[in-house]
């Protein structure tokens, strides 16, 4: 071969896309826009599901009613004793029983003249729990120990001896915490 061809075949000009319409000869210039377009567009939805999905912690106290609960139930109650939820023991810094209160259960009875006269049962029980717990929710909503709290809503005490369905009477919010 002469000088002159092999200097040819050395200078040739660098090719961006090789005769496969490779970008360097790696990568299709179209699959690589589209490869771009999906990481910018999932780096994107990272940051701003990020921000969409703050939780916001308030501490959180409300009272449960459990209405016509029978005596024996009753005397098993131990305010102490931790809260289930979902099936796992709740942590008392996330929810735990304040107090607990058992009066008769009242009902309404008419009279001989049909006025309605209040008297005490003299078995069942009303129960009046008082929980204090840390709501943590991505909405407005206050839920404490994975259950929904408003008044007027159903309520589930629960603990590994005892489960009740009540509803919530009062519910108040102690502070929103940072």
């Amino acid at each position: 071969m002469s000088s002159q061809a092999i200097t040819e075949e050395a200078y040739q000009p660098v090719k961006f896309i090789n005769d496969k319409g490779r970008l360097f000869g790696i990568i299709n210039p179209l699959d690589l826009i589209i490869l771009l377009t999906v990481v910018l567009l999932v780096a994107g939805l990272a940051t701003k599901t990020k921000n969409i999905v703050k939780t916001a912690e308030t501490e959180v106290q409300f009272e449960a009613v459990f209405r016509r609960v029978a005596p024996e139930v009753a005397a098993t109650l131990n305010p102490s004793e931790p809260l289930l939820a979902a099936g796992t023991l709740v942590d008392s810094k996330e929810a735990h029983v304040e107090s607990i209160r058992i009066v008769p259960n009242r009902t309404a009875q008419p009279n001989a003249q049909g006025q309605l006269i209040s008297t005490d049962d003299p078995n069942l029980k009303d129960i009046y729990v008082t929980v204090r717990g840390i709501s943590r929710s991505s909405t407005e909503d206050l839920k404490v120990a994975s259950q929904e709290v408003k008044a007027g809503k159903e309520y589930y005490y629960k603990t590994q001896r005892v489960q009740l369905l009540g509803t919530v009477g009062t519910v108040t919010v102690i502070k929103p915490q940072q």
